[in-house]
C-alpha cells in the first residue's frame, strides 16, 4: 500500500529528528495536526488562531534550531519522557499533572472559553439545565437531564482544568469519541454531520468553519468557565529545554509588542469577539510583566 503523504512526512521527519538531536540546543517539537505540519513548513498559509501565532515565534527562531517531528501526542508525550534532548508540543495548556512533570512557555495564543454548542434545528435547551443568565449549568447537570444526548469528545487532549473536571462526571455513553491528525476540524465535523448533540468548542474554530458553510447553530456558555485559555509550548524538563525556553520566552516578549501578535488573533474572530479579545490579550501582557504573572492560568 503506498504511503499517505502525511505518512511519508513522517518518515522523512523522524529521520531528520534523530540526526538533529545530537546537535546542542537543537529542540524537536512534535505536531500532532496533519495542517499545522505543513504550515510550519512553509508549505501553506495558515489557518486558524493556533498556527498563526506559532508561525510568528517559529519564524523568530534561528534556523535549525526547531526540528519538526509529525507525531501523535500519546508518542509526544513518551518522547518528552525518554531524551534526553529537549522536547516540546505546541498549543497545550496547563493542567496540575503537566505542571508536575513539564516545563512551559510564555504564553503563545489565546482563545475565548470554549462554549457549548447546540444544533439550531434542536429544540433549546431546557430551563432545569440553565442559570438565570442563560448558562448552562455545567455538564454534569446537562447530562443528567439528557440522558442520551452525545458531544464529541477527545480523550487524548486537554480541554483545560475546568472542562477537563466536568467531562470526567459525564459518562463514556454520552460521548462521542475521534481521535485523528486533524483534532479541531474532525471534531467539528463530527458535529456538524449530526453524529453528536453537542460540541464544546471554541468559537473561533466555529466560526472559522460556519463562515463559509450553511450551518446554524446555538452557542451557551457554560456557568463559571474561565474567561479565556491560553495555549502554550509545553517541553520536557532537562537543562536544554531551560535553555531554549529561555530563548524562546524573550522572543515572545518582542512578538508581545508586534501588531502581527494582534491580528494573528483578531482576523480568525467574528466582529463581537474581536475587542473582548484584545483586552484579554493587553491583561497577559501586563501581567507578565509585573509580579503576578503568577496568576495566569
Amino acid at each position: 500500500m503506498l504511503l499517505s503523504v502525511f505518512s511519508l512526512f513522517k518518515v522523512v521527519s523522524c529521520l531528520m529528528s534523530l540526526l538533529s538531536s545530537s546537535l546542542v540546543g537543537a529542540v524537536q517539537l512534535y505536531v500532532d495536526d496533519e495542517k499545522d505540519f505543513t504550515i510550519y513548513q512553509g508549505l501553506n498559509p495558515t489557518t486558524n488562531i493556533a498556527n498563526s501565532t506559532n508561525i510568528l515565534i517559529m519564524n523568530a527562531i534561528a534556523l535549525g534550531k526547531v526540528s519538526l517531528v509529525p507525531a501523535s501526542y500519546r508518542r509526544a508525550v513518551k518522547a518528552m519522557r525518554a531524551s534526553e534532548h529537549a522536547v516540546c508540543v505546541p498549543n497545550r495548556v496547563k493542567t496540575k499533572a503537566r505542571l508536575q512533570e513539564f516545563l512551559f512557555s510564555y504564553p503563545v495564543s489565546i482563545y475565548l472559553s470554549r462554549r457549548l454548542y447546540q444544533h439550531a434545528s434542536e429544540p433549546p435547551l431546557a430551563p432545569q439545565v440553565l442559570n438565570e443568565n442563560g448558562e448552562v449549568i455545567s455538564l454534569i447537570k446537562l447530562f443528567a437531564h439528557y440522558k442520551y444526548a452525545t458531544i464529541v469528545f477527545t480523550p487524548t487532549m486537554s480541554y483545560g482544568p475546568f472542562f477537563d473536571a466536568q467531562l470526567e462526571h459525564v459518562s463514556a455513553s454520552n460521548k462521542v469519541y475521534r481521535v485523528g491528525s486533524n483534532p479541531y476540524d474532525d471534531m467539528y465535523n463530527m458535529f456538524k454531520s449530526k453524529r453528536a448533540d453537542f460540541l464544546l468548542g471554541y468559537p473561533a474554530e466555529v466560526y472559522r468553519h460556519s463562515k463559509y458553510e450553511k450551518v446554524a447553530y446555538r452557542a451557551y456558555s457554560v456557568a463559571d468557565a474561565p474567561r479565556y485559555i491560553i495555549g502554550y509550548w509545553m517541553c520536557n524538563n532537562n537543562e536544554q529545554s531551560k535553555e531554549f525556553l529561555s530563548m524562546f520566552n524573550k522572543l515572545m516578549m518582542e512578538i508581545y509588542k508586534q501588531n502581527d501578535f494582534y491580528d494573528a488573533h483578531l482576523k480568525w474572530l467574528p466582529k463581537q469577539d474581536k475587542k473582548q479579545t484584545r483586552v484579554y490579550l493587553e491583561e497577559i501582557i501586563r501581567l507578565l510583566t509585573s509580579d503576578d504573572s503568577s496568576d495566569l492560568q
